[in-house]
């Protein structure tokens, strides 16, 4: 099947509304509702369906340029990251001169509703969800207001004080069981706080209706959506040239595939498009036997092991090697499940490794909804399958077995005899017979031994990280 164009595809009508040249993605104060997979990087740098949150904004705006507000302690390591884009990279926390266009990083938006966004955003106005800014078209003094007023929402006194909430949540009866009933007064408070600055600045308030993502939970149960999305978005269908398809390989539904260049598609493999699209990125390899099912998504220079059951819904990230069965999750770059086990409904940052024969659990024994832990609280999740949420660097030992909704934080590391707790801390070194911390020194020695096995260097920017998110593991007493 040969490489061909789609017809009908484009960015005419993104072109047709006039945008601003300046696009800034920001983060807000709801970051900690992504714990512990936004610990390490901004929230809109996420992974989800074939690239991030990030990734889906800025391919169909397709900006001349691009501003990134985070938290200060991700600065550094996200600066890096775009110094190597060269003529691309994005200014990190710093605002140019002349008309940008404000979206918030949590906003995801299928189809035609970002350019329907973008339509009813007037100049110098803001669209805001219960006092949340979803979107912005501001110049000027009035542009570096709002990145000013953002700001303060992610600024390290913010983290701190997020932090210490944390810590009081978790502490409330006893542990992490505590109910957060102060939402409305939470949206009361932000309304007052933007209607404020609005005023302040001579800024139209408009208010919208739009899906921004609040919980890590929700990344899991959208990701099958955002792979189709993403496919019909996408102008190419087939094979491009350079890939080679084995012999024995049986491509189902062939019109939903697109393979990359420089793909190994080895025989007896299985791609099964009957039910949503598949897409392979450059350079990916997919061993034997191996079984996908769409709609899927498997990233540049992964590996698919030979033998390996890809279901529905599930996105492998760049540099992963995945084996055995997985269904409905998500694995950020550079990760590793490479041996049988089944994992469902679960999300894996980066830089984890999940030892053989480890499985989750993603449904429970009566039915019933799942909870989950977030920030400090275990809350409802409103989901009835729901695997595990497993932190940046976290390292599964072999024959892990993890209950329904388990939550593993930055950099732990899982041994257990039995099943281990549904919330493992950040930093622990172990769960049993009595908890132990890893200690920074160690950590970053393994994460340098990690990064380099992919080519990757551990910078001074990621030792800092690792201090911070080490400090802030201490200030929330084992919370976070």
């Amino acid at each position: 099947m040969a490489r061909r164009p789609r017809n009908g595809i484009g960015r005419a009508p993104m072109a047709s509304l006039s945008l601003p040249g300046v696009l800034c993605i920001f983060e807000d104060e709801r970051f900690s509702g992504f714990f512990p997979l936004s610990l390490g990087r901004p929230v809109f740098d996420i992974s989800i369906g074939t690239q991030s949150l990030r990734g889906r904004l800025v391919d169909e705006l397709n900006p001349e340029s691009l501003v990134l507000l985070c938290r200060p302690y991700l600065a550094a390591v996200l600066a890096e990251e775009e110094s190597r884009e060269g003529t691309r990279a994005a200014r990190v926390n710093e605002m140019p001169d002349g008309e940008i266009l404000f979206l918030n990083g949590r906003l995801l938006s299928y189809e035609k509703e970002l350019s329907d966004l973008c339509a009813v955003l007037k100049r110098e106005s803001v669209l805001h969800k219960k006092g949340i800014v979803v979107a912005a078209r501001l110049s000027g003094e009035r542009a570096a207001s709002l990145a000013a007023y953002i700001g303060g929402l992610v600024s390290d006194e913010s983290v701190e004080k997020v932090i210490r909430e944390i810590k009081r949540a978790s502490a409330a009866d006893g542990g992490p069981a505590a109910r957060d009933d102060g939402e409305e007064k939470k949206d009361a408070a932000r309304g007052k706080a933007l209607g404020a600055w609005a005023r302040e600045n001579g800024v139209e308030l408009q208010e919208t209706v739009v899906r921004l993502l609040s919980h890590y939970w929700q990344l899991i149960g959208e990701n099958r959506n955002c792979i189709v999305d993403d496919f019909r978005k996408n102008p190419l269908r087939g094979t491009a040239p350079e890939t080679e398809l084995f012999k024995g390989v049986e491509l189902i539904n062939e019109n939903d595939i697109v393979i990359g260049s420089g793909v190994e598609v080895r025989s007896g493999t299985v791609l099964d498009a009957s039910e949503g699209a598949i897409i392979i990125a450059n350079n990916a390899r997919i061993e034997p036997n191996a079984i996908m099912c769409g709609p899927c998504a498997i990233g540049e220079g992964a590996i698919v092991r030979g033998g390996a059951k890809i279901g529905h819904g599930t996105t492998l990230g760049k540099m992963c090697r995945i084996g055995g069965e997985v269904e409905e999750c998500i694995f950020a770059p550079c990760s590793n499940k490479q041996h049988e086990g089944f994992m469902g409904h679960s999300y894996a940052g980066s830089w984890v490794n999940i030892g053989a024969g480890s499985c989750t659990s993603d449904l429970k024994n009566n039915y019933g909804l799942v909870k989950a832990w977030s920030a400090g609280r275990m809350r409802e999740t409103g989901r009835r399958f729901l695997g595990a949420t497993i932190g940046d660097h976290s390292k599964i030992a072999i024959g892990s077995r993890l209950n329904t909704g388990t939550v593993i934080g930055f950099n732990a590391n899982v041994i257990s005899v039995g099943f281990p707790p549904r919330f493992v801390p950040s930093f622990s070194w172990r769960i049993e017979p009595e908890p132990a911390r890893c200690e920074l020194a160690s950590a970053v020695e393994t994460a340098k031994i990690m990064m380099d096995r992919r080519n990757a260097v551990f910078t001074a920017a990621h030792g800092e990280l690792f201090k911070a998110l080490e400090r802030f593991s201490r200030l929330a007493g084992n919370a976070l």
